[in-house]
């Protein structure tokens, strides 16, 4: 394990799953002091769902602590070089929710994922579909979500003009 810890990339990986460690833990804290975890009638509360996330990822940071420590952790540790390809479609992704979220006062919930998976059908996909089907695509996936959450009684934001 001493040998391990003295390659700096076993450092930097084992950092970054400690910060995510760390994270999961605050993020859970403030979800269990924020949100309720059950509603009327023993039905879940809306921070269930974020708490078994919070969940999910200490649980899944505390193997990769582990595996760096005391396994085989080939795979998990950080490469020295990181490949341009390889990081620019999920920074593109996380980039274009984030611009779907901050456009949901405007648009609403609807419009913004339409928008979010219309762009993302554009510009990220390897195929190409003919326009149509991209408008019908994120019309059927948008549309699907917000019936999906309305059967399920949670209201999703609506544009500020409605």
């Amino acid at each position: 394990m001493r040998e391990k810890l003295k390659n700096q990339q076993y450092r930097v990986s084992l950092i970054g799953a400690c910060v995510f460690g760390l994270l999961a833990l605050v993020t859970a804290v403030i979800v269990v002091s924020t949100l309720k975890l059950s509603g009327t009638a023993g039905a879940p509360g809306p921070g269930l769902y974020p708490l078994a996330l919070c969940v999910l990822m200490g649980v899944v940071c505390l193997y990769v602590i582990y595996s760096l420590l005391y396994g085989d952790s080939t795979g998990i540790v950080f490469k020295a070089v990181i490949d341009r390809d390889a990081v620019s479609k999920p920074l593109a992704l996380l980039m274009l929710a984030v611009a779907a979220v901050a456009t949901m006062p405007l648009f609403g919930f609807l419009g913004s994922m339409f928008l979010f998976n219309y762009v993302q059908l554009t510009y990220l996909e390897k195929e190409k579909q003919p326009l149509l089907w991209r408008i019908i695509y994120a019309a059927a996936i948008s549309g699907g979500i917000f019936w999906l959450f309305r059967a399920l009684m949670i209201f999703l934001p609506a544009p500020f003009w409605l």
